[in-house]
């Protein structure tokens, strides 16, 4: 199976976040290879416990389309 995964560099420049929206699975590592192996891990270990307890395996829909948007938000006044 293959699932979609962000990957967020955080302000410690040896953590990447990486987020498994179907799953629901975050976990992280110190390079953008150990985040992804980290989670290809997480995954693996929240499937055989969803099938251990009986309970159905997401399917990523097909088609799915990651993008970005930008959101103009006023800034209050008095804020730099």
């Amino acid at each position: 199976m293959q699932y979609t995964v962000l990957l967020t560099p955080e302000t410690d420049p040896d953590v990447y976040v990486v987020y498994v929206p179907v799953l629901g699975v975050v976990t992280q590592g110190a390079t953008v290879e150990a985040a992804l192996e980290a989670a290809q891990e997480a995954a693996y270990l929240d499937i055989m416990g969803r099938l251990d307890d009986g309970e159905d395996v997401p399917v990523e829909p097909d088609g799915q389309i990651v993008a970005r948007i930008a959101v103009t938000v006023p800034v209050p006044a008095g804020v730099a």
